[in-house]
């Protein structure tokens, strides 16, 4: 897989979870590249200039944490890098995953169609109604058999940004969406209504998050929501239902 870009984002002071990346990746003969994270604990005036709290609180639904903000940059930034080096696919990874021994067969797999449909491809989730589906929306559309997976269309979020398979128009197309950030990564990219990338996976999924890792964007306080004034509610109730018929709409055109 040599011809493929790997990039797996790691903060400087978290040694832990590169070691974990460095023993995974080559026992799957898979050579990556650790890009160095955004530190949430030390944004600059740069970084947050770009950053829309109310537009955050309306769509979103609560104030974006620094550190949610710093995964969103350290993604976004390979992306810019994709577009600036030509680059036509490459593989994305963070660093706290537990990968199948069968994922490279997979790549490969993917990587010889010459024509994928896909734009950005999920190798994870963090939803279960996508993990486990028990209907037929939530399972998607089968588009081809691998012998390592199955390429699923969805039309439903993935809720998942820890490993994907980027394509530079993937790539084009959230750098000029996400140039103001206001929902975290994976909930941005799930936004396809408005980006225009539909949702891809493998089922099943070849990568999971290590949870023994534990998490390095943090926790909210519980309630946060209660003492917002009656505005801030019924402005996110009306955000709701407008993505709720901008979705239905973008589906049934297609």
């Amino acid at each position: 897989m040599a011809e493929l870009p790997i990039f797996v984002i790691n903060l400087a002071r978290d040694e832990r979870r590169r070691a974990h990346m460095q023993q995974v990746l080559p026992q799957l003969g898979l050579r990556a590249e650790f890009v160095l994270a955004v530190d949430g604990h030390q944004l600059s005036t740069a970084d947050r200039s770009v950053y829309q709290p109310a537009r955050a609180l309306r769509v979103y639904g609560v104030p974006m944490l620094d550190t949610e903000i710093a995964c969103y940059l350290s993604h976004y930034r390979l992306w810019q890098r994709m577009v600036r080096e030509g680059l036509k696919v490459a593989l994305i990874l963070e660093d706290d995953l537990d990968i199948r021994p069968d994922f490279p067969q997979l790549l490969g797999e993917l990587l010889d169609d010459p024509s994928p449909s896909w734009q950005v491809l999920r190798f994870e989730s963090q939803r279960s109604r996508v993990l486990n589906p028990q209907n037929q929306k939530d399972r998607g559309k089968p588009l081809k058999i691998l012998q390592a997976g199955t390429l699923f269309e969805l039309n439903i979020h993935v809720l998942g940004g820890g490993a994907y398979l980027m394509r530079q128009e993937g790539a084009r197309r959230l750098l000029d969406y996400g140039r103001q950030i206001f929902m975290p990564l994976d909930q941005t990219m799930d936004r396809f209504w408005e980006n225009g990338i539909v949702p891809y996976v493998i089922r099943p999924f070849p990568v999971s998050q290590r949870t023994a890792l534990g998490s390095s964007i943090g926790e909210r306080a519980a309630g946060r929501h209660r003492n917002y004034p009656l505005s801030t509610r019924i402005a996110r109730q009306w955000q709701r239902w407008l993505d709720g018929l901008r979705k239905r709409i973008f589906i049934l055109l297609r």
